[in-house]
């Protein structure tokens, strides 16, 4: 096991915060758009992806004494499709500016704009995977929305075959899904 299971690697990265930049921090991540708008949207390779910040950690057994944290830690969790090496490029060039805004409070953080201080800083403050899980580790996101399409064009099809016949069915089917079946070389007889 590690950070790669199927087509997907599964990347988690924990940057200490500068002290007194978390109120920042925190706004500015609360002010990223969500959603098709996001900027980890614009990774299109990217299956899911967040950030939390961890303020502090509690210890819940017997009494002991108390730990704690130099700095609150910025914590980026991401699964995606391919290797790590073109993710970051992909992260450099795509969301540089976002990626500034938010490791930008974080220790010893270089900015995009040095490409392979970035690479470094990242794979520094990378947490190994021991078990990733994915229900599809198998299928690229590309593939996964290429299948939820079809489910989608599937279901209208049946919605509108409800009252054809047998035969118009089979030529309304054939229709319908002749490129699907060309691009995957299947034959629809």
């Amino acid at each position: 096991m590690g950070d790669v299971l199927g087509v997907t690697y599964a990347l988690t990265l924990m940057t200490p915060i500068e002290r007194g930049r978390e109120a920042a921090l925190r706004k500015d991540l609360e002010s990223l758009p969500i959603g098709r708008e996001s900027p980890l949207a614009r990774l299109e390779r990217t299956h899911l992806a967040r950030w939390v910040i961890v303020p502090e950690v509690f210890y819940q057994g017997p009494p002991q004494k108390r730990d704690e944290l130099k700095s609150q830690w910025l914590v980026f969790t991401c699964d995606f499709d391919g290797q790590l090496e073109s993710y970051l490029d992909d992260i450099c060039g795509q969301m540089g500016e976002e990626a500034d805004s938010i490791w930008g409070h974080c220790v010893g953080y270089p900015g995009v704009a040095d490409r392979d201080a970035f690479k470094r800083y990242m794979r520094r403050n990378q947490i190994k995977t021991t078990i990733p899980f994915g229900a599809y580790p198998e299928s690229t996101v590309g593939e996964v929305r290429e299948a939820l399409a079809l489910r989608e064009r599937l279901i209208a099809f049946a919605v509108e075959a409800q009252e054809m016949n047998a035969v118009e069915l089979y030529e309304a089917y054939r229709k319908a899904f002749r490129d699907d079946a060309a691009r995957r070389d299947l034959q629809v007889r």
